[in-house]
């Protein structure tokens, strides 16, 4: 078996300088990029069995894509070549602070016109895990093979992890969409400033319902998300003074989006917060939260992070549910999303704390993928945790 991640293959191109823009930017570096691609490598490297569904154009930029992906092991048997499309490309800019902009071009490309018909059973069936992202909803027809996947594995009982990272000047489709995948997923990820943005929005909603008795409809909750309201967090320090965790603010805003995304028959996902260099907080379906602090590392680049924080968490939960495998062979609950309720908060704690630390090594070069860790490397780390 294997995870399975769909969405994104792409070639990246890095300018080199920080401060500059398309007009003015001189100097780039080539690399793979894509969520799809950084997440399945970062798998990979930690000896994880992975394939990825995609497309690429049929060209020298796809070929590259392929080489990379093939020498880092990632199964390539469900990425499609398109003779029609060109490979998509994405301008990166790096800015003060360590923030981006991204330029998409061509639009569209092959990696955009990913369609339904062409994601199959088959190819999720089995699988330990399915990853996406919420930048592979942006798009159709993409999102539609995105949402398609979704309800292959809630099905057939694949665990699903969403990481909910959304550019919100989308379309309208495009914000319902993501509020349907947030509220399949069984692992959603998502940073601060999502959190802000997810829980207002949600927020609003439920009051909304409130006033005029009656339950939200996706389409609905979609058009009360303020399309042009920018993904910047309020909460400076996430951390408590004294006790050095996630701070009570944080704790509150994380259990409320997951209340709001916890099903009236039935529970939503385990929400996990991204802190950046403060660490990663964990609200349990059943309401526990449970803090991992960050890992340090000799930071070049954060771009990718995130990715990398996946693959490690992904990697460490298949883990954890061998490990029960191995304790238990009559476990009815080991193959399937249940064996995730049945964690206990150390078990998460060791997860947050793997993730943590793949995402922190990941930042030791300028590409998403470079300098993502091997088992060894990983291993040495994460023994420096408390």
């Amino acid at each position: 078996m294997s995870v399975v991640t769909i969405g994104e293959v792409v070639v990246d191109w890095i300018s080199t300088e920080i401060g500059t823009d398309f007009s003015d930017a001189k100097d780039f570096v080539r690399s793979l990029g894509g969520n799809a691609s950084n997440v399945a490598i970062g798998l990979a490297r930690l000896g994880v069995e992975v394939s990825l569904i995609g497309k690429r154009g049929d060209d020298p930029h796809g070929k590259y894509l392929d080489s990379v992906l093939k020498n880092e092991k990632v199964d390539l048997k469900h990425l499609i070549v398109d003779g029609g499309s060109p490979t998509a490309q994405c301008y990166v800019f790096r800015h003060e602070r360590e923030e981006y902009s991204f330029f998409n071009w061509p639009r569209p490309n092959a990696s955009h016109l990913l369609t339904e018909d062409e994601v199959e059973e088959n190819s999720i069936a089995g699988a330990e895990f399915l990853h996406a992202t919420g930048i592979s909803l942006t798009i159709a027809p993409r999102r539609h093979a995105i949402i398609k996947a979704f309800k292959i594995a809630k099905r057939l009982g694949v665990p699903i992890s969403f990481d909910a990272g959304f550019p919100t000047g989308e379309d309208r489709q495009a914000r319902e969409l993501a509020l349907t995948a947030l509220k399949t997923a069984d692992i959603v990820k998502v940073n601060l400033s999502e959190l802000e943005f997810w829980a207002d929005a949600l927020e609003k909603e439920g009051a909304r319902d409130a006033m005029h008795g009656c339950n939200s409809a996706p389409a609905a909750l979609a058009g009360a998300i303020a399309p042009d309201k920018p993904l910047s967090a309020t909460i400076i320090d996430p951390l408590d003074e004294r006790t050095k965790t996630a701070s009570r603010q944080v704790i509150t805003m994380g259990k409320k989006l997951s209340g709001f995304l916890n099903a009236a028959n039935e529970k939503g996902p385990n929400l996990i917060v991204t802190l950046g260099a403060y660490g990663s907080l964990l609200i349990t379906q059943d309401g526990r939260d449970v803090f991992a602090a960050a890992l340090p590392a000799e930071a070049v680049s954060e771009l990718g992070a995130g990715d990398a924080f996946i693959a490690g968490m992904i990697s460490e939960l298949i883990k954890c549910r061998k490990g029960r495998n191995s304790a238990d062979a009559s476990s009815k609950t080991a193959g399937s999303v249940d064996f995730l309720s049945a964690l206990s908060s150390d078990e998460w704690q060791r997860v947050l704390t793997v993730a943590n630390a793949v995402g922190a090594l990941s930042t030791r070069s300028m590409t998403a993928w470079e300098s993502l860790p091997t088992p060894d490397e990983l291993s040495l780390l994460v023994k420096t945790a408390v």
